[in-house]
């Protein structure tokens, strides 16, 4: 969404922000964001205190996948601007950068890209608290929740992979013990006597002890790996209320990517 009119004082100064900003907007629509963003930031200079070149701005930098750049600057026309249409955009522009975040950290870090999307879901919400007719903020808020879901499926089946190779590298581990055993003293091998009279007293107790200081690392590690996967109470109560969309889930789930619907 690309905002045209401008608040300003001056008349002179208005004339030139406002046909700076038009120029930006018809590069906009050519797909020259960077020369856009210029533009934008010379109707700034003209203006410093105007928001519709800002929030213009804002997306040009989406468009160019600055989102840090772009959820700055939606985050300040939110907050500063008095104009409700201009607030409710800057907010669904939020929600639509926390989506695009959160899904490309998917194939890195799926605790992250969780938290992206319920945040996602947070500014949408406050996009139906203005306006609880927008169509777009509704729809990207389903969305939003069976992508959720369909995260915090592949984090519980990280879990159950994590919890099944547990066991072997208890093994191989225990197996690795009994080599570096048998390889630390080879001379008692020509003495059976002097082997069993040395070993006996200590070789059991140490390899009990050890074995014991393995599984308690092993029981730490599990539980430090439950509290990672585990999700708090707000995205249960997401899938909760999404147990009854069971066949929109399951197209999402046969899709690796949906689009979230934009308003531009």
């Amino acid at each position: 969404m690309i905002f045209l009119a401008l608040a300003f004082g001056a008349t002179v100064r208005a004339n030139s922000a406002r046909e700076v900003l038009a120029q930006g907007n018809r590069l906009y629509g050519e797909g020259q964001y960077t020369d856009a963003v210029n533009k934008y930031n010379e109707a700034l200079v003209e203006q410093p205190q105007a928001l519709e070149p800002k929030f213009n701005k804002a997306d040009g930098y989406y468009r160019m996948d600055d989102l840090g750049q772009a959820m700055d600057l939606y985050q300040e026309v939110a907050v500063g601007s008095k104009n409700m249409n201009l607030v409710a955009g800057a907010k669904y522009n939020l929600g639509n950068c926390y989506f695009q975040r959160g899904s490309k950290q998917r194939d890195s870090d799926l605790q992250k890209a969780l938290e992206d999307m319920k945040t996602s879901i947070t500014w949408w919400r406050q996009v139906l608290d203005l306006d609880p007719k927008n169509e777009k903020a509704a729809r990207n808020i389903e969305v939003a929740r069976l992508t959720i879901k369909d995260i915090m499926d592949q984090l519980k089946k990280q879990q159950e992979q994590q919890k099944q190779q547990n066991p072997k590298n208890q093994q191989d581990q225990q197996q690795q013990q009994k080599q570096q055993k048998s390889q630390q003293d080879p001379n008692q091998s020509q003495d059976p006597n002097q082997t069993q009279k040395q070993s006996s007293p200590q070789d059991p107790n140490q390899a009990k002890n050890q074995q014991k200081q393995q599984q308690q690392k092993q029981q730490e590690q599990e539980k430090q790996q439950e509290q990672r996967v585990v999700p708090d109470s707000t995205a249960q109560e997401i899938l909760d209320r999404e147990q009854q969309q069971k066949k929109e889930r399951e197209n999402l789930q046969r899709a690796q990517y949906q689009q979230v619907e934009r308003d531009w």
